[in-house]
């Protein structure tokens, strides 16, 4: 696979030290550092809020090149089911299909099934696993990486089913391999995605040794391209089957649209999410079986690497499903067999990734923790983010830590110049 380092990169020739980005980041992970945004990696959730926001194109998501395709003897694009959404409701899924084998790929795969199916194993895996509740989907990367990092008490919460997209690259490659006689590795499957937390998932996946996918491209930058190769196609002879109810993943809700359980919720957004995750670990919302989570405000059609814009592409993925009608379900038998033969299972356990505590034992955590609350106390909790970080206690964090000082706060700086008896804090950050 080719190796890209992070998804998310900040051009330092184009950051102007806005801190719309440092505001932006569920994680806290951003600082604007001598007038450039810097991203703590330990923190970064690769949601793409900084790519969202950034007015100066300075934050960007890194996606595979198109040399990469000359890699491999055999190609194929699988694309995000938010594909279908970008071209109005009389493109169907099978033009977009046919489009992407005349921009580069050999094939194509449409994903669509492999959801359904996912929906079916995990009704079923509720209906038999024991808590503890809620359960929470592990489609969105980016809520994957967020638990990790900031809810490691909700690990155990989080269903052990692999994601669609991983399923269908896994069965691909190995059926391909057979069909055409070639090696795994001289397949190359790429994923089209809308985001760039999906692009991290390949590069660095969760609960996989290694991605199934060789890359991804985002649907952004295959659109002209696509919409060209549809206009001059026009309509085609073959329809691919696809699942009007494994299409409706494209948006949130989706998932939990085709469960027969009804005791679940959709959350979305990212102030929601931690809204809702601060109160799981309270112990509120146990009564719920099932939360399916997205850090994009509405799912994956709001992902910040789409054109269309999101309450277009819900409407044409809604009309779209509706124009396929009903193409046939998935054997929910056959699902329960696929469960009990370990199909669905996560291949590793999700583990925790929390940022380092203040202090390298309980005693200093103790200590630093009463430092932090005293600098925090002297500083004007305006949470404006001029100092680079994204509040008040984050800066206090930064100070105890040594990677800041209490200066970088403008009211302190402002305070000790008309002299208002800030000497006390002078040493801090020495």
């Amino acid at each position: 696979m080719n190796e890209h380092g992070h998804s998310v990169e900040i051009d330092p020739e184009k950051c102007i030290g806005c801190v719309a980005c440092c505001q932006a980041c569920p994680t806290k992970a951003i600082r604007v550092l001598e007038g450039v945004a810097v991203v703590k990696p330990e923190l970064c959730t690769y949601c793409g809020n900084c790519v969202r926001v950034c007015r100066y194109d300075a934050a960007t998501a890194k996606t595979s090149d198109p040399s990469d395709l000359k890699m491999f003897k055999y190609t194929v694009a699988m694309p995000a089911l938010t594909l279908y959404g970008q071209f109005g409701r009389d493109v169907l899924p099978s033009q977009v299909l046919h489009a992407l084998t005349q921009v580069g790929f050999d094939s194509t795969y449409d994903v669509s099934y492999m959801c359904e199916m996912v929906t079916a194993a995990t009704d079923a895996y509720l209906s038999e696993c024991s808590g503890p509740w809620p359960k929470i989907s592990v489609t969105c990367p980016a809520i994957v990486r967020l638990i990790q990092i900031r809810y490691p008490e909700l690990i155990a919460h989080m269903v052990p089913i692999e994601t669609a997209r991983e399923l269908a690259a896994k069965i691909l490659r190995r059926k391909l391999s057979l069909e055409l006689h070639l090696d795994p590795g001289e397949i190359g499957i790429f994923f089209i995605t809308p985001c760039s937390a999906i692009m991290n998932s390949i590069v660095r996946p969760v609960a996989l040794d290694q991605s199934y996918f060789d890359g991804a491209f985002s649907i952004a930058e295959i659109y002209g391209p696509l919409r060209d190769a549809i206009k001059a196609t026009g309509t085609i002879d073959v329809e691919t089957p696809v699942s009007p109810s494994g299409l409706l993943w494209a948006m949130a809700g989706g998932e939990i649209a085709g469960m027969r359980n009804s005791n679940t919720m959709a959350v979305r957004g990212a102030q929601d999410v931690e809204f809702v995750f601060d109160r799981i670990e309270s112990g509120k919302f146990a009564a719920v079986d099932f939360i399916e989570a997205y850090i994009c405000p509405d799912g994956c059609v709001s992902g910040q690497l789409v054109i269309e814009g999101r309450h277009a592409a819900q409407r044409n993925i809604q009309q779209i499903a509706r124009r396929l009608g009903d193409q046939g379900q998935v054997k929910e038998e056959k699902v329960r067999s696929l469960l009990r033969e370990h199909f669905f299972d996560l291949e590793e356990e999700i583990k925790a990734r929390p940022a380092s505590p203040l202090g390298r034992d309980l005693k200093q955590r103790i200590a630093m923790k009463k430092e932090k609350d005293g600098v925090l106390e002297r500083l004007p909790k305006k949470d404006c983010a001029a100092c680079g970080a994204p509040d008040c206690e984050t800066l206090a964090e930064d100070i105890v830590l040594g990677e800041r000082g209490v200066e970088d706060c403008l009211f302190v700086k402002i305070e000790s110049l008309t002299g208002d008896g800030l000497a006390g804090m002078e040493g801090k950050d020495e």
